[in-house]
């Protein structure tokens, strides 16, 4: 009778373990997305039935990020994740993704900008097409967002069809906000003169958002290179000579060389974080900033 109560317990112990350490079964983890912006689209979509987590660090750059062994353990008993599908790191990601992980793919239906992560190129110039140079912040878009947010709801009520009705209200709440977001953005862009439409940003993360309004991003930064005088003077005259008031720059960044070509074009510095998680107030910051410098 004792060896029996002892196996009782040798085994209630293991499956305890077990629950604990591994034992959960497949698809009972959190929901994976690349980065904060996303996160915030499905977060809304699965309400209370998921928790959502964004790969990427704060403070990381998603073009150069370099996913730890923890952050690749996020993926273990994801039931999906949702890439970007355009950032280096998600290519390395999804080669050791566990069978059985559903992908769906964020770009997928998105007509992609090519080209901007040079110097001085605006957002129409995408005559190069090669896959690995499309400009990754489709995010930045309500546009883009809106189907982004159509691929994840679709993801979810196939993974789930018991919660699909669920997932659908909650998109149809989503998507009739972004579109009073878009139709609200574009008025605004539309009362604004057409020497005003033109901006300046230190790294090309708003193609997206300039192409969906009509707007003309001057991508002027070097990153971490050192500006020479001769570039900055270049600089300065193309921004004058296209009606910048703007010059957008991204929070994380050493500001120095920024505001010595601030000071230069005589534009006004605005801080904006594309990678922030109120990503619907980002944009409408950017569009606010042009409208008050007209």
């Amino acid at each position: 009778m004792k060896k029996l109560l002892s196996y009782t317990a040798l085994a209630t112990m293991l499956l305890v373990l077990a629950s604990c350490n591994g034992g959960k079964s497949k698809g009972s983890g959190d929901l994976v997305v690349s980065v904060e912006p996303q996160r915030a689209i499905l977060q809304e979509i699965v309400g209370d039935r998921h928790h959502v987590r964004s790969l990427l660090e704060k403070t990381a750059n998603p073009e150069s990020f370099e996913p730890s062994m923890q952050t690749r353990m996020a993926l273990e008993d994801a039931p999906a994740y949702f890439p970007i599908d355009l950032l280096p790191f998600e290519q390395n990601l999804k080669k050791s993704l566990p069978k059985g992980t559903k992908v769906i793919k964020g770009a997928e239906g998105i007509s992609l900008i090519y080209g901007t992560h040079g110097h001085a190129h605006g957002a129409d110039e995408n005559d190069s097409h090669d896959d690995l140079s499309a400009d990754p912040h489709i995010w930045f878009s309500v546009r883009n967002a809106r189907i982004m947010a159509s691929h994840m709801v679709k993801a979810m009520a196939e993974l789930e069809p018991e919660n699909a009705e669920y997932y659908r209200s909650n998109h149809r709440r989503l998507d009739a906000r972004l579109d009073s977001l878009d139709r609200a953005l574009a008025a605004a862009v539309d009362s604004l003169p057409a020497d005003s439409r033109a901006f300046a940003v230190w790294h090309p993360s708003l193609s997206y958002l300039a192409r969906d309004y009509g707007l003309k991003q001057i991508a002027v930064g070097f990153e971490n290179k050192e500006m020479s005088p001769a570039h900055i003077a270049f600089v300065a005259e193309q921004a004058r000579k296209n009606g910048v008031k703007v010059l957008f720059f991204q929070q994380d960044l050493d500001p120095r060389q920024a505001e010595t070509l601030n000071r230069s074009m005589g534009t006004r510095m605005v801080n904006i974080n594309p990678l922030s998680a109120d990503w619907e107030a980002q944009i409408s910051s950017v569009i606010d900033a042009l409208s008050s410098s007209r």
